[in-house]
């Protein structure tokens, strides 16, 4: 080649490096200013910037590094960067709401921020160092940050036991329970009783094809002649146990006519002797006495009624059982008189317990229930449907089980079905695209299915067969949260660590006082060792707590010990020998360790002890303020009149020296007693006897105003 030629070559070369030059200096020189743009150096520098501002200065920054914060938790998977920008994430003194974001302090929580970081609870993209990027889902991100309404559903994914923090969380699990949507879905943590809803075996003997027909095209209403729309008798914004399903009118009268036939087991009707029927039965008052045992008996402790006053319909009772208002409409007397007899009889799972009827009262009571708890308008709207047809009883048993009836229903000879739904121990931790939105219109997030799901499941897929509910909504938002926090089985051994099991809690009667214990329900009602109801007071150490002798009497004719209390423990009309088993059963086996009721004896008290308690009683420490005795004092703790002849010496010290010991969460204030004040007061307190005596009328009874619980 020329040497001309190479010159101009080596011009042109010159000249493409000298422009390649010009075009790399230029990119580096832009490198550094997009380095110093970045978003989460700029919030590094606002909060040194806003901290310098601050009378606290050295404090705020003492710990500040211009680069990526990183918090790293190996065992959990967990890379977090949030505290990059959350700088003032731990500062008390920037907890303040006027704190611009993100530099506010997170409000006082259980575990420390600085070493658990921000998506943990929060979720989000933690190694993220973009705002977009760490709070919204991307293509490669699908777990977007939690809104913070939704945010104690995370505290639910390690803690399976309910918290005090959470009322939400604990809130959300209690109607995925109470509405039995274990039935159909595997939930963890939500247990599955025995009975769901009502067997359903001999349904026929019960109710009419005319009721079950009403009752199935509108479960959660009972629509009365005027169109007003009520529920079972009263209006009320409590969701029911049994949802509405979309039904036609073939599939209705193809469902009644399948249950209206279900009669497997003889019905032998119990006949009320003849004597009492031809006593009361031309009595006029007899009604109104059948309302005045009924009332004796305290059925609505358990059981709700409607109450018109003043133009406004309440309902007044417990929620134990089901509401009452229009039974006497709804049930065939003679299955009424068996089924009030021997409740276990018909249903053996029932939770109803069995009462010593005499046949005097379960006339009355009948005569009551079927003559005035009664609605002669209730069925008018519902067509006449006639004896059913074999084509009708086919379809009925085949969307008996195609509807998943037979989730929460049992009828003889039907297989339960289990799992009818989709598992859902693991929803809380989908990604979106796990999901199916079919054509909704909704964001395509978790929350948004989940809520979309919650109120109209065919909105997201309409082959879906879960039914309709009718939620306010705070009660959407705390099952959605309970839902949330599901995410599956731990993925690493150190979060397997961390999960924090509810406590099982279990209690096995047996002997004699089972059976007595299985025949009343105690624990409907009673927790016995966590296990049971609480609508009624702890019996665990109730054994420490009570003269023996005094059970017995109260068991054969309990009385309110608590003047504030409406609701009480029912009358039984119990034996002396099953009140026997139960008071002996108690007193021997269920004590606390701290008050042994044989390590104290009141003998030792002398008149000079009970003069001084006297004195502590009324003038240092003015006990009155909240116990009566002789009529006088106050309401907030139960009445002491009979606290001699009630209490054991032993629990009477054992807690005077500490009640929160003996009853964690009683409003009782601990007082630092010396040991001679705690033995004067005890034994003033055993100088307080009162007999108990049997109840003539209900009136104390006959207006239920309240429904704080059943109290002593």
């Amino acid at each position: 080649m020329p040497a001309e030629e190479m010159g101009k070559l080596s011009n042109r070369t010159r000249l493409i490096f000298a422009v390649s030059s010009v075009v790399f200096l230029a990119v580096l020189a832009i490198s550094p200013f997009k380095d110093f743009r970045r978003e989460w150096k700029q919030y590094k520098r606002s909060y040194r910037r806003f901290a310098q501002g601050r009378p606290d200065t050295k404090k705020l920054v003492a710990d500040f590094r211009p680069d990526i914060d990183q918090i790293w938790l190996p065992g959990m998977n967990v890379v977090d960067r949030c505290t990059t920008c959350h700088q003032g994430i731990t500062q008390a003194s920037l907890e303040d709401k006027a704190v611009p974001q993100p530099f506010r302090a997170h409000p006082p929580i259980l575990h420390n921020v600085r070493d658990w970081g921000c998506t943990v609870c929060h979720r989000g993209q933690g190694s993220a160092t973009e705002l977009a990027e760490a709070h919204e889902s991307t293509l490669a991100w699908e777990q977007p940050i939690l809104p913070t309404r939704f945010i104690q559903s995370s505290c639910g994914t390690c803690h399976y036991a309910d918290l005090p923090q959470t009322p939400q969380l604990t809130r959300g699990r209690e109607l995925l329970a109470e509405l039995n949507c274990q039935g159909c879905h595997r939930l963890p943590g939500i247990e599955r009783p025995a009975m769901l809803g009502p067997d359903l075996t001999n349904v026929g003997t019960k109710v009419s094809r005319e009721w079950i027909y009403k009752w199935l095209k509108e479960p959660r209403t009972i629509t009365d002649k005027d169109g007003n729309v009520t529920v079972n008798g009263y209006e009320t914004e409590e969701e029911p146990r049994m949802p509405k399903f979309h039904l036609t009118e073939t599939e209705l009268r193809g469902l009644s006519a399948y249950l209206s036939l279900q009669k497997a087991k003889p019905f032998v009707p119990y006949k009320i002797d003849a004597h009492v029927v031809a006593a009361w039965s031309k009595n006029p008052e007899l009604a109104s006495q059948g309302e005045l045992r009924f009332r004796q008996m305290f059925c609505s402790t358990c059981h709700s009624l409607a109450v018109t006053r003043a133009g406004e319909t309440k309902l007044i009772g417990g929620d134990i059982g089901p509401e009452l208002t229009k039974v006497g409409s709804k049930v065939n007397p003679d299955w009424l008189i068996a089924w009030l007899r021997d409740p276990q009889g018909y249903m053996p799972h029932t939770r109803m317990p069995r009462y010593g009827w005499s046949d005097e009262d379960l006339y009355k009571v009948t005569q009551y229930v079927t003559t005035k708890l009664t609605d002669s308008d209730l069925l008018t709207s519902v067509p006449q449907l006639g004896q059913p047809t074999e084509q009708e009883i086919q379809l009925g048993h085949r969307l008996f089980l195609e509807k998943g009836c037979a989730s929460c229903h049992s009828i003889e000879g039907l297989n339960p079905q289990k799992d009818f739904g989709p598992d859902l121990s693991a929803l809380g931790g989908k990604n979106a695209s796990e999901l199916e939105f079919g054509g909704a219109k909704i964001p395509h997030n978790l929350v948004a299915y989940i809520q979309a799901k919650l109120q109209n499941s065919a909105s997201v897929n309409p082959a879906a067969r879960m039914p309709q509910y009718n939620w306010n909504q705070s009660d959407l938002n705390a099952v959605t949260t309970a839902l949330l926090s599901m995410k599956g089985p731990p993925s690493t051994s150190a979060l397997q660590n961390l999960v924090v099991p509810r406590r099982e809690a279990a209690f096995h009667a047996t002997g004699s006082f089972g059976e007595v214990y299985e025949r009343y329900k105690c624990y409907t009602c009673h927790k016995f060792n966590g296990y049971g109801g609480d609508l009624a007071p702890d019996l665990t150490y109730e054994g420490s707590r009570v003269q023996r002798q005094w059970l017995v009497d109260f068991l054969k004719n309990p009385q309110t010990l608590r003047p504030t209390l409406i609701l009480r423990m029912p009358q039984f009309n119990m034996s002396d020998k099953d009140a026997a088993t139960l008071a002996d059963y108690i007193t021997m086996v269920l004590q606390h360790p701290a008050a042994n009721p044989a390590a104290v004896d009141a003998k030792q008290f002398t008149p000079a002890m009970a003069a001084l308690g006297k004195q502590l009683y009324e003038v240092k420490y003015q006990c009155q303020s909240c116990h009566t005795i002789g009529g006088t004092g106050g309401y907030v703790g139960p009445n002491l009149n009979n606290a001699g002849g009630w209490l054991t010496p032993a629990w009477i010290e054992a807690w005077l020296r500490n009640p929160q010991a003996l009853v964690p969460d009683t409003i009782e204030p601990r007082r630092n007693f010396t040991e001679d004040e705690v033995t004067a007061l005890t034994a003033y307190l055993m100088t307080l006897r009162q007999s108990i005596k049997p109840e003539k009328t209900a009136s104390a009874a006959a207006s239920h105003t309240a429904t704080d619980g059943a109290g002593r």
